[in-house]
């Protein structure tokens, strides 16, 4: 048995509790918590869908095996944090649709269009781009008023009517709208297009005019040269209207 050595300090630390009273205090202890997060997939429109017209109508039926839809499977890599959106469906009544390759993002051109001759003048990436593919000569070969583009500099010659040899203020005109219809030929062409009547019509009365030694009429060089503006403007009849995406120049290499 043991020996209180002390009981008159004992008895002080001891607390008569009365009837209804308790004894409080406080504890801790370290705990880990856990919970189940569930990550759902959501995937929706961010608006409606666009379709672009490529080329010219066919006619007859599309080529490949036709079916009610096209269906392929897209994915993409998130950091949820931030709620995103992707993807681009679209619905129609039709017959049916021939399915092509899926790719990731827009297409490479959304059809046919054509630049001003103002655009080409402030555009020297895609007007060196375009002489890459090789000289282009305004007239027929040195006869007459022709002249040859080989450079950006003679490019923009032609677009500050400072063609050595020109004439007159007709014909600096006739030149710059010359040249950026060639140019958008040039352009249609690497894409796959073929070229209105219009355009073809007017380009070959102007390189016939400035292969000529004669000063023509300024009512008929006048003449021509709207008619290269109507078809670089997108206003002539049957060829291509103005490019609304200053971004696309060229046909992406495959």
């Amino acid at each position: 048995m043991s020996v209180c050595t002390d009981c008159n300090k004992l008895k002080k630390n001891i607390e008569i509790l009365q009837n209804g009273e308790t004894c409080d205090t406080i504890v801790n202890e370290t705990v880990c918590l856990q919970g189940t997060v569930t990550i759902t997939p959501e995937i929706d429109t961010t608006g409606e869908s666009t379709s672009f017209c490529i080329g010219n109508p066919i006619i007859g039926s599309c080529e490949g095996i036709l079916r009610p839809n096209c269906v392929f499977t897209v994915s993409q890599l998130i950091c949820v944090q931030i709620p995103l959106s992707f993807s681009a469906t679209a619905t129609a009544a039709a017959d049916g649709i021939v399915c092509g390759e899926p790719g990731i993002g827009p297409c490479d051109e959304a059809g046919a269009c054509v630049y001003s001759r103002g655009f080409f003048q402030t555009n020297d990436e895609l007007v060196a781009a375009l002489l890459a593919f090789g000289p282009i000569t305004l007239g027929i070969d040195d006869e007459g008023f022709s002249f040859t583009v080989t450079t950006l500099a003679d490019a923009q010659a032609v677009f500050t009517n400072a063609v050595p040899g020109s004439p007159n203020p007709q014909y600096n005109q006739l030149y710059a709208q010359l040249l950026a219809a060639n140019l958008n030929v040039r352009r249609l062409l690497d894409q796959g297009f073929e070229i209105c009547q219009f355009a073809l019509d007017a380009i070959a009365a102007a390189n016939n005019l400035l292969a000529s030694e004669v000063v023509q009429p300024n009512n008929v060089v006048t003449g021509i040269q709207e008619d290269l503006a109507e078809f670089n403007e997108g206003n002539a009849p049957g060829c291509p209207l103005p490019c609304s995406d200053p971004t696309v120049f060229l046909r992406k290499k495959r």
